[in-house]
């Protein structure tokens, strides 16, 4: 098993050289292959764009089912450039901060800063400016293959911040980053156990959603922010743009399906600008509310 990891540092560590050209091209191929093998992948993004963008038609979603696909994989380049690349050059690719000053306001007040930042874009990225601008803290979800941990958390823990498990342990260690007045980042998409989560529409759809943040919001005053890095392609590469925005609606005082509503909601509003680039190769809807109703994936 230790051989996958080795693997995995290598093929990293040539990534992280390849030009922006060469990693364009490579992550066309690979959506092409899939597209034509109708690999999982393909198959899993074709069936969440379908279920969540019902009006397009065939063309439409074969030219967004493409793009997704593209997106996904340069995505694994973008990790690599995190795992190898100097700090200055991965926040020089950063040219536009849009709401900068809600973020820097949020920290200041010492009271924790909850940072929901979806699986969209080059989300990776954030690590690397967090680290530089704030003191902050973040969950991470174990590999299913134990000997790849350690070069993912290498990566994602360059830039000086604190990564801690999901699990009781992780959690304590969370709640102790939030009171000191850390920020705190939480991926709001990934499906939670049945006990962790509630049910709220995402574009429509009945989707699991994890009540975490509503139960940190109940013990904490902290500010509740969305972030997200979005890709802008052009001749001469890849450039972001990265933003931090207000909810909406609140999520103090409300139920935990009203707090799930808000977020998924809030969620909806990133994805729609660039709907390519969120990640929909993953299972959002793998877990439908009444157990033994039929899966979309199984088809």
């Amino acid at each position: 098993m230790a051989l996958i990891g080795s693997l995995l540092r290598g093929t990293l560590s040539i990534a992280s050289r390849l030009s922006p050209r060469s990693t364009f091209r490579l992550a066309d191929t690979f959506a092409r292959l899939n597209l034509v093998c109708n690999g999982q992948t393909a198959q899993v993004t074709r069936t969440n764009l379908a279920t969540c963008f019902p009006d397009l038609d065939e063309d439409a979603l074969k030219a967004r089912c493409r793009a997704s696909l593209i997106h996904m994989a340069l995505l694994f380049f973008e990790f690599a450039q995190l795992a190898y690349w100097p700090e200055k050059e991965l926040l020089e690719q950063i040219t536009e901060v849009e709401g900068k000053g809600l973020a820097d306001e949020a920290y200041a007040q010492g009271k924790g800063v909850l940072l929901l930042v979806p699986h969209f874009g080059n989300w990776e990225l954030l690590c690397a400016y967090l680290g530089a601008h704030y003191q902050f803290a973040a969950l991470y979800d174990p590999p299913k293959v134990a000997s790849t941990g350690p070069v993912i958390l290498e990566a994602r823990q360059r830039f000086e911040g604190e990564l801690y498990p999901i699990d009781t342990g992780g959690m304590r260690s969370l709640l102790r980053a939030i009171r000191d007045g850390k920020l705190i980042a939480v991926l709001p998409d990934q499906v939670p156990d049945r006990n962790a989560g509630v049910y709220a529409p995402f574009f429509g759809q009945p989707a699991l959603t994890m009540t975490l943040v509503h139960r940190l919001m109940q013990s904490n005053k902290a500010t509740v922010l969305m972030g997200s890095v979005e890709r802008r392609l052009h001749d001469a590469g890849i450039d972001y743009t990265l933003r931090f925005e207000a909810l909406e609606e609140t999520l103090s005082g409300v139920s935990p399906e009203e707090a799930a509503a808000s977020i998924n909601a809030a969620i909806e509003k990133v994805v729609r600008r660039a709907p390519e680039q969120y990640q929909w190769e993953y299972k959002r809807f793998k877990r439908p509310p009444q157990l033994g109703k039929f899966n979309i994936y199984r088809q």
